[in-house]
């Protein structure tokens, strides 16, 4: 079977898309697989693999096995089910061997603008990556790790979907943002027009409209919905870089993309600390400290040889 073909048919089986001559001829083809052979697992997320083969074991599960004609034998299913997965996740997270696959990765300092093979454009954020197919077929999928600005061409047959963190977004044609950092534990999509679909693990969480945010928060696996300036949440793709009722600990985070540094807190109450400020994405890094530490008291060094920033002294007004 012809590897794409293959990757389509565990995609379907595993988001509960397949038709029943699709799960046939999977089944028929991982019947054929050699099941002694090693398989790796992408080292990007490990708790998906657990979900990911707990929803292909339902599946699998013996009451089930006279409709889907699956491995009669419990060792061999669970085999078959580590290669599926293994196969899967790398559809998924689209490795960099296959050919037709595309991997931007933004470094710090800068936002960089992309067009998609379906005419949308995205702008990427700072210390972001996007990836994407080189040719987009019957499905407009991209993976993003990071914040995207994305400008969706209108394709009513063909949903664009991001996969994000946790979440999967969907819409026909819209503009809306993603956020959703590895260091970071909230990811939120905000949309700026038109209307969205937020799901986790196949999960509805919210249908958004223009100017609503929806927050998860990857600890306590919940969601809220809320109002925002959609002007505060894409500031940054207008050369900004905006802080509004941050923590010291948020605004260090989108210091450290931007600049390219690590900070360390001396006293560890002031991560908490909050402030409000915007500064311009052009101003150097010594500015934007000098005046932050003016606002909260803070004293700041920094070291070139290991490009790391020290704030000392408690925050306070």
């Amino acid at each position: 079977m012809e590897q794409n073909r293959l990757y389509d048919l565990i995609r379907k089986y595993a988001d509960d898309m397949a038709t029943p001559e699709e799960v046939q001829e999977l089944h028929e083809w991982y019947q054929t697989v050699n099941t002694s052979a090693p398989v790796e697992w992408p080292a990007v997320d490990p708790g998906e693999k657990q979900l990911l083969q707990e929803r292909l074991w339902q599946h699998l599960k013996p009451q089930h096995a006279s409709r889907l004609r699956v491995i009669r034998m419990a060792t061999r299913a669970a085999a078959c089910l580590l290669v599926l997965a293994g196969a899967w996740m790398a559809w998924r997270y689209m490795g960099n061997k296959g050919p037709d696959l595309i991997s931007i990765q933004n470094p710090s300092g800068k936002v960089t603008a992309i067009s998609l093979p379906d005419s949308s454009h995205v702008w990427l954020n700072a210390a972001s990556t996007l990836r994407y197919a080189k040719a987009f077929s019957s499905h407009r999928e991209v993976f993003l790790d990071g914040e995207g600005y994305f400008d969706v061409a209108e394709d009513a047959a063909h949903p664009f979907v991001v996969h994000a963190g946790q979440l999967t977004t969907t819409v026909l044609g819209t503009s809306f943002d993603v956020r959703s950092f590895a260091t970071e534990t909230h990811t939120t999509v905000t949309v700026i027009r038109g209307k969205v679909q937020v799901e986790n693990q196949h999960s509805l969480l919210d249908r958004l409209t223009p100017a609503r945010q929806l927050q998860w928060n990857e600890k306590s696996r919940q969601s809220r919905t809320v109002s925002v300036d959609t002007a505060h949440t894409l500031a940054w793709q207008h050369g900004q870089l905006q802080f509004d009722d941050e923590t010291l600990e948020e605004i260090a985070g989108t210091l450290s993309r931007w600049y390219n540094v690590k900070f360390i807190f001396k006293d560890q109450s002031s991560r908490s600390y909050r402030m409000i400020g915007s500064f311009n994405n052009t101003e150097p890094l010594s500015q934007v400290l000098t005046a932050m530490s003016s606002l909260v008291d803070l004293h700041w060094t920094f070291s070139e040889k290991d490009r790391t920033v020290t704030l000392s002294g408690r925050a306070h007004q």
